[in-house]
C-alpha cells in the first residue's frame, strides 16, 4: 500500500486507496498538522504509523468536514501519536459530541453501498470529537510556517473548512478529482459554486482535493461550472 508523497517542502499527501480519500501532513519546525484521519480505527492506526515515520513532533489534527471518511480515524490516531488537539468547524465538533451513535449508523449504511467490508468496523468505531472549534478562521503556527484555515460558508456540508499553507490549498470535499462532486442532503448546491468562485483567485498552486489526484485552479474552475449547472436558477 502506498503512503505519503511529498508535494512541496514539508507538505505530504497520502492518496489512500479505500474511497480514494486524501490525508495531508504539514510538518513544521515545532509541530505538525494532520488534515483528516480516514474512515475507521484500522485505517487510523495505519495512518498514525505512517505519520510517525515522517515526524516525531506533536501533531494537531484538522477535520475538514463531518463525513466519516475524514473523521472516524480521530480516536485511533490520537492513541498512537502525540496529538495536542483536534480542530474542526463548530458544527462538526457539536455533532460528534452529541450524536455519535447516529453518525456511526449513517456511516455504516453508506459503507454497505460503497465498501461493504468496512461497514461492521465503521459501525463499531470509537469516535473522538474535536476538542477545539473554528467558526470563521484560525491560523496554526507550526514554528517555521503558518497554516491559514477558514470556513468559506455552506457548500459540500454546513461545516466545510479550507486550509492553505504557502501556495498549497487543502480543499476537502469542496473539490473532488476521482469522481463528480458529492452532492448530498447537507450540501448547499446554490452556494457551493459561489464558494469555489471566491476561492479561485487564491488557488495559485497545487489544490489537494478530498478525493483523487492533486489538481489546480483550472480543474476547480471546471468543477465549479459543473456545479453551477446543477444549481437552482433562482440561486
Amino acid at each position: 500500500m502506498s503512503s505519503f508523497e511529498t508535494i512541496s517542502a514539508g507538505i505530504h499527501v497520502w492518496r489512500y486507496p479505500v474511497l480514494d480519500v486524501n490525508v495531508s501532513l504539514i510538518v513544521g519546525r515545532r509541530k505538525a498538522l494532520l488534515i483528516d484521519t480516514l474512515a475507521c480505527a484500522s485505517q487510523g492506526r495505519v495512518l498514525a504509523h505512517a505519520v510517525a515515520e515522517l515526524t516525531p513532533l506533536p501533531v494537531t489534527i484538522l477535520n475538514t468536514h463531518i463525513h466519516f471518511d475524514h473523521t472516524f480515524g480521530n480516536a485511533e490516531v490520537s492513541k498512537h501519536l502525540p496529538v495536542d488537539g483536534i480542530w474542526a468547524h463548530h458544527s462538526v465538533a457539536e455533532a460528534m459530541r452529541r450524536r455519535p451513535d447516529a453518525l456511526r449508523a449513517s456511516a455504516a449504511r453508506e459503507c454497505r453501498e460503497l465498501v461493504p467490508e468496512l461497514a461492521t468496523e465503521v459501525a463499531g468505531t470509537a469516535l473522538r470529537a474535536p476538542t477545539n472549534s473554528i467558526t470563521d478562521q484560525h491560523i496554526f503556527d507550526l514554528g517555521d510556517c503558518f497554516v491559514e484555515v477558514w470556513h468559506p460558508g455552506p457548500a459540500h456540508t454546513h461545516g466545510d473548512l479550507i486550509a492553505k499553507c504557502h501556495d498549497v490549498t487543502f480543499a476537502g470535499d469542496l473539490v473532488e478529482e476521482s469522481g463528480p462532486a458529492d452532492v448530498g442532503p447537507e450540501s448547499d448546491l446554490n452556494n457551493w459554486p459561489r464558494v469555489l468562485d471566491s476561492l479561485l483567485p487564491s488557488m495559485t498552486g497545487p489544490v489537494v482535493p478530498g478525493h483523487g489526484a492533486v489538481v489546480n485552479a483550472r480543474f476547480v474552475q471546471r468543477q465549479k461550472d459543473l456545479l453551477a449547472g446543477r444549481s437552482s436558477p433562482a440561486g
